[in-house]
């Protein structure tokens, strides 16, 4: 469902073809190494403002606590919260989320808020921009669209990836001390529990505390915040709709069925216009979710650790930072021993596959997990990497490729572990779109309890899971395979045979 979001960017470029095959691809050059240099100089090279990068960092991978993490962070806010999403649904959790927003915010809290444009004027988020023009109108709150459609568009023939770049970053920081990034948008699907909605990803995020990091996160905030093709969202002219009690009913509603009180009985709370309505609808969707009742026990933190930690940030194609898939590759060229990538969407750039082939010639374990035809939300990655798949493993002997079965194991997980010394998470993806036109923003911590962590919790994620592979024989033909054909319907792979041949969509897959 939510890749259907995030191809709302890929379904307006079909229309425009005829543009795209015209269209530079665009690469970043490769690195420098100096010789023999390991992970931690690596990581150590990153610059970063001067000062102790020692921060408390928390890995989120699961649903509830994500949930339970950004309420309680904006809850507790006294001064500022920042925030940037590329979806906020229109769902129970969207409005509630603006509903809690508008709540601090006559609190005396400043709110800035931003969503992509695309998403924001989808059809698929029919009624939100009206709830966003009501928490616009709360004093303390500013709301801005990222790269607006009615300005992205004036300049589409200047630069047509421009023209659709969005801001993918999911950043939330409070009182510019904790913060939260990862993958994960504000849905359902991202939140309760497998079997409890039509749909529900396998994400991460990072919780961290610490001014040093979220100083680096406010700049990455600040600089799409300040983009010239962002368009302020203003409150209605004339309010024919008011929509303020709504939202506050929706953060109430959400609020007493975290802490484990129930759903609202309509008939012992006084209710006016269309709000018992409105209950009636946030309590049909909120008895769906069983397990989400323990907020009142939730702690932020649970004696977690100061670690070293680095945002690597990436301005969108409206920038020109990149200070993601550069770092990446380096850490890639340092690895000595094992590689793991967890990302739902792998559409190899040149730079990328350039780095794990060299990882590979050197002896390094590559593990890659991603989404098959059967499990994505996006045929689009996946036909591709139906392409590429047989000649990766062949050209990269020590790699494995596994895949998502089906869609309940859908992922949207967005992790890198390298030799088990450092992890990153965020919102980066293994294509074009993210290397090179997005606006992404990821957290890489380097510390090997950390991140042996973490590797241990994808290889859980990896428990239920289909591995492609390939028999070679001593001239080089691939003799024998075991691939998406394999085991995905016959009608997906039809699909995925078709899409495949649109080759010159690879660039802002």
């Amino acid at each position: 469902m939510k890749r259907f979001n995030t191809s709302v960017v890929r379904g307006i470029a079909l229309a425009f073809l005829a543009v795209i095959v015209v269209t530079a691809w665009l690469g970043a050059g490769n690195p420098t190494l100096a010789p023999n240099e390991d992970l931690k100089s690596a990581f150590d090279s990153i610059s970063v403002p001067k000062g102790d990068i020692s921060t408390r960092v928390r890995l989120i991978w699961k649903n509830d606590d994500a949930l339970y993490a950004r309420w309680k962070m904006i809850e507790s806010a006294k001064e500022t919260i920042d925030c940037t999403y590329f979806i906020v649904d229109k769902d129970i959790f969207g409005q509630a989320f603006l509903g809690l927003l508008a709540k601090k915010a006559r609190e005396g809290v400043r709110v800035r808020l931003m969503i992509d444009g695309r998403i924001y004027r989808s059809g698929y988020m029919k009624g939100m921009p009206d709830r966003f023009e009501e928490l616009a109108a709360v004093p303390n709150v500013e709301i801005k669209q990222f790269n607006s459609i009615g300005k992205s568009l004036l300049a589409m023939f200047e630069d047509f990836r421009a023209a659709f770049a969005s801001n993918h970053d999911k950043i939330i920081i409070v009182d510019g001390k904790t913060s939260i990034i990862g993958g994960r948008n504000i849905g359902p699907d991202y939140f309760v529990g497998k079997g409890e909605y039509g749909i529900v990803y396998r994400d991460t995020d990072v919780l961290m505390s610490g001014e040093h990091v979220a100083g680096q996160l406010k700049k990455a905030f600040e600089d799409e915040w300040s983009c010239l093709k962002n368009s302020v969202v203003k409150p209605d002219t004339f309010n024919w709709k008011d929509q303020s009690a709504r939202l506050d009913l929706a953060n109430m509603a959400l609020r007493r069925f975290m802490l484990g009180q129930g759903l609202y009985d309509a008939s012992k709370i006084k209710l006016s216009g269309k709000l018992p309505e409105a209950l009636k609808e946030f309590n049909e969707e909120l008895s769906k979710y069983k397990n989400l009742s323990s907020y009142a026990s939730f702690q932020l933190f649970r004696g977690e650790r100061p670690k070293p930690v680095k945002i690597l940030d990436k301005h969108s194609r409206l920038g020109a930072l990149n200070g993601i898939t550069p770092t990446l590759v380096k850490f890639i060229d340092c690895s000595k021993n094992e590689i793991i990538i967890q990302n739902p969407y792998l559409v190899l750039t040149a730079e990328a596959e350039a780095a794990l082939k060299r990882a590979s010639a050197r002896g390094v374990k590559i593990i890659m997990h991603t989404n098959s035809g059967g499990s994505t939300d996006s045929l689009f990655p996946q036909a591709f990497l139906m392409s590429d798949w047989k000649k990766m493993l062949q050209e990269m002997p020590t790699c494995r490729l596994l895949v998502a079965p089906s869609i309940n194991e859908r992922l949207h997980s967005k992790v890198f572990v390298f030799d088990r010394q450092i992890a990153v998470v965020g919102s980066y993806n293994m294509d074009a779109l993210s290397e090179q036109i997005n606006s992404e923003v990821v957290a890489a911590i380097c510390d090997p309890q950390f991140a042996t962590m973490t590797a241990l919790r994808l290889f859980d994620d990896m428990k239920v899971t289909v591995e492609y592979k390939i028999t070679v024989d001593k001239d080089g033909n691939v003799t024998k395979a075991y691939g998406p054909e394999d085991h995905c319907s016959k009608e997906i792979v039809k699909k995925m045979n078709f899409l495949r041949k649109l080759t010159w969509l690879r660039p802002v897959i």
